[in-house]
């Protein structure tokens, strides 16, 4: 190993040399090119190359990889960008896979696999390498190895590599780079053959040293502009120490990297397809519509030209897996963030009032504001702040009601109706009579009785679609998968007995095979594609759909004062103000109003169902009595969330069916949430856990 990593040295150094001529550096690589020939069938002339001689001939080294590293090197003589990650990968390939197809002769691997996994990890390492060198190629050598095809995606340009603090979009393409390295190091895992280990703890002990380096890159915020991120010498004991003590132990066993088909891209499919693209999996993630989102998607109006949710949703801090995501794209800015509990109520009795936390640790958090909100009597509040202690000793009963439940621990009826019953319907979609207890307290304990940050709101700044894209296209595209929207997928086909998924039928006539397929669907069109007598099947049959209406609303003057309001003893339940959403120029205000639970009103009319939410506005809030409507949309959708039986326990399939290849998300799958965005996510993320 020492003769042939001088070797390496020696030819890397030739192109790094930039005092010397390149037709000169050029040459000495030729002469290189013909020592290797000539150890297979003569003798070599340099030195190195006589000493390197009998370990090729030792160790049954073909010639072709260490040509390869020649290759790649002389990459660095005549290329200083690279358009494509294909064409880096060639380089990485040279310069890094090829090293590894080396080693593990010398290593005295047995099996074929141990070259794929050489070509793995040797990507892995030189993608660690690109990422903690990007200031230091520039500067010394005038190179950019990062794709300008990837530049492109994040608005990124050749000066913005040379500033000292990465821009918004020079901080995800940084983080793209990041995500493909740990893909490879992840598919690298996968592929360790068991027979070869032990002749492996080498390269072994040198993945955990870049493993750390580059979860180091990654705790230091891609401050790679400035200078290279290093482990220091105590980090590189530390990892090589936590590397023997793995070494001595028997090693897990995984899934080999697989290829796997994510169907539907709604929160669930992306959370799904992100999470095994990362670990290592080639994805493609297949969503019939043009976009993904699913029922949380946006789109532009025709006629202002703005970008609208499908329906108003929000996320909170207690959305911990989505906001994850989110942060792992480098997307949290796309998020406008309202750092605690801050909602503003309207009822007929008591006029404007306001529910508004503080940053003092639970329970004081909630505490502050129940003493503020209005309608809340001093035993209200007493109640409020003592459900927790009385959830823990009267926790829900299978299949028991909100109503049901929040009566039997003794909360008041002011409590329910100015608390419980509107979170209740924003948080569920269902009423207290008809809404599972189980969830609603599950929803509760964590977003209010949890800490202080976990009941900080947030909305999208740019509509929901673009929390995920281009990033999410483009993290999935870097670790071998692909994003497929406008593939409506037609059917599975199985063996005989239904135990294995064979192929994805497509609307178009086309068909693939895949190892596996991650069904991310709602729960109606699932069972068109689960087994009839698999109990996932039989348990999406029982759930009943949470019809929800919004209506968007374009106005001449303001409608409400506040960016959220919520109405009591009322039809409509909340106004959200989205003026900050309108496209630059705007004239006028933009409000997004929801009634959830809706029943006969969902076969209204626009008209009709504009006039009665200005109607309400205009009856709680006086301010708004001049205002107009100049533009509307009604959005109406049947089945927005689920339901059970009431006073049935609510079943929901987990992620594993019958089928050894068929994996749920979704969240009507069971995750103890209700059917929200981190719902939705949670359960990609179960989805992808079980798939190992």
């Amino acid at each position: 190993m020492s003769t042939f990593y001088a070797f390496c040295r020696t030819v890397d150094d030739i192109v790094d040399e930039t005092s010397v001529p390149m037709h000169l550096r050029q040459g000495q690589l030729q002469a290189w090119r013909d020592d290797v020939q000539a150890i297979y069938r003569g003798q070599p002339i340099q030195p190195l190359a006589q000493e390197l001689a009998p370990v090729v001939r030792k160790y049954l080294i073909p010639p072709e990889p260490l040509l390869e590293i020649l290759t790649g090197v002389e990459m660095d003589l005549t290329k200083t960008r690279y358009e494509t990650f294909d064409d880096l990968r060639k380089y990485c390939y040279g310069v890094a896979s090829a090293v590894g197809l080396v080693s593990i002769n010398i290593f005295c691997c047995q099996t074929r696999a141990a070259a794929d996994y050489a070509i793995a990890l040797g990507l892995a390492f030189q993608l660690t390498n690109i990422l903690r060198d990007v200031a230091y190629d520039l500067q010394k050598f005038g190179r950019i190895y990062l794709p300008q095809e990837e530049w492109k995606t994040f608005g990124v340009t050749e000066e913005d590599f040379r500033k000292p603090t990465p821009t918004p979009g020079m901080a995800r393409l940084l983080r793209l780079q990041y995500f493909r390295a740990r893909h490879y190091f992840e598919k690298a895992d996968r592929l360790i053959p068991p027979a070869d280990r032990p002749h492996l703890s080498a390269a072994l002990l040198m993945t955990g040293v870049y493993r750390n380096l580059l979860e180091k890159i990654r705790r230091e915020n891609f401050e790679v502009l400035r200078g290279p991120i290093k482990l220091s010498r105590w980090e590189k004991l530390q990892a090589l120490r936590r590397g023997r003590q793995l070494l001595k132990k028997e090693a897990p066993v995984r899934r080999p990297p697989s290829r796997i088909a994510v169907i539907g891209g709604g929160y669930a499919g992306c959370a799904a397809a992100f999470a095994l693209a990362r670990e290592g999996h080639g994805v493609d993630l297949l969503e019939a519509k043009p976009h993904l989102g699913g029922r949380a998607h946006s789109y532009r109006e025709a006629k202002t030209g703005t970008t609208i949710d499908n329906g108003q949703h929000i996320l909170m801090g207690c959305y911990h897996r989505t906001l994850e995501m989110v942060a792992e794209m480098g997307n949290l800015d796309r998020l406008d963030r309202h750092d605690r509990l801050d909602l503003h109520f309207v009822s007929p009795s008591k006029g404007q009032t306001v529910l508004r936390s503080s940053p003092l640790p639970p329970p004081l958090h909630l505490l502050g504001g129940l003493l503020g909100f209005a309608e809340l009597t001093w035993m209200d509040r007493w109640v409020i702040l003592n459900l927790p202690s009385r959830a823990q000793r009267h926790p829900p009963k299978q299949g028991e009601t909100v109503q049901a439940w929040l009566n039997r621990i003794g909360q008041t009826s002011g409590s329910v109706r100015a608390l419980w019953e509107p979170f209740c319907l924003a948080a569920l979609n269902a009423p207290i009579q008809l809404a599972d207890a189980a969830l609603f307290w599950e929803v509760t304990r964590r977003a209010l009785f949890g800490a202080s940050q976990d009941a900080a709101i947030y909305l999208d700044k740019d509509g929901l679609s673009n929390l995920l894209s281009p990033e999410l296209n483009a993290f999935i595209e870097s670790a071998e998968g692909r994003v497929r929207t406008a593939t409506p997928v037609a059917e599975l086909t199985y063996d005989e007995i239904h135990q294995h998924v064979q192929t994805v039928k497509f609307k178009d006539g086309t068909e693939e095979k895949y190892d596996a397929v991650v069904l991310a669907v709602p729960w109606t069109p699932a069972t068109k594609f689960i087994p009839s007598g698999d109990r996932a099947s039989q348990l999406a049959a029982t759930l009943k759909p949470g019809p929800i209406l919004g209506v968007h609303l374009w106005t001449d003057q303001p409608l409400t004062p506040n960016l959220i309001t919520g109405f009591l003893d009322s039809p409509l339940h909340w106004v959200f103000d989205r003026t900050s959403t309108l496209p630059k120029g705007s004239k006028g205000h933009l409000y997004a109003a929801v009634i959830s639970a809706v029943t006969d009103l969902i076969d209204q009319t626009g008209k009709y169902l504009v006039d009665l939410i200005m109607g309400e506005i205009q009856r709680m809030v006086p301010e708004s009595k001049n205002t107009q409507v100049t533009h509307h949309v009604v959005y109406k959708s049947r089945d927005a969330t689920f339901w059970g039986q009431p006073g049935m326990p609510l079943a929901r399939p987990g992620p594993v069916t019958s089928v050894e290849n068929l994996f749920l998300a979704g969240d009507w799958t069971e995750t103890s949430l209700p059917a929200t965005i981190e719902g939705a996510v949670v359960s990609g993320f179960q989805a992808a856990e079980a798939f190992g």
